[in-house]
């Protein structure tokens, strides 16, 4: 058989000498904790890179959740495996932006994944990365 037809039969069933051409997806599940009320929104951030990390636009994915003293969960779908870091606060009065003191440090709690907490500043990406398993998995992250 050429390699041309090798190559073609290859593409077309989407996988080559057993192995796909196509990303595995995995399910990140996401349990917020330490949530004082029950009032306002818990606002959810996905990032895979350093770059985009903490920039509201750079975000792969959201979610905004009702607020609840027993704790709040959400579940990202089909997601590749791969590096990825979460920022979460929760948003007492409902305007959709965080509250800071005139130094920038946040007024509503907060969490990350790994539960990073920045030191003079925010967090860094690489303090908050993980590594998402084709398997998926599930976080905890606390809010402060």
């Amino acid at each position: 058989m050429s390699k041309r037809l090798v190559r073609a039969l290859c593409i077309s069933a989407a996988t080559c000498l057993g192995g796909s051409l196509t990303a595995s997806a995995a399910d990140l599940t996401v349990h917020i904790a330490n949530i004082e009320q029950s009032t306002g929104s818990i606002l959810i951030g996905l990032y895979d890179s350093a770059e985009t990390f903490l920039n509201p636009k750079g975000m792969r994915d959201s979610m905004k959740l009702d607020a609840n003293k027993d704790g709040v969960s959400y579940t990202f779908h089909d997601l590749p495996e791969g590096d990825y870091a979460i920022s979460v606060f929760h948003d007492q009065d409902g305007d959709g932006k965080l509250k800071k003191n005139f130094m920038g440090i946040p007024r509503e709690p907060i969490g990350m994944s790994r539960d990073a907490k920045g030191s003079y500043g925010p967090p860094q990406y690489s303090d908050a990365v993980f590594t998402l398993p084709k398997t998926g998995t599930d976080l905890t992250i606390t809010l402060y």
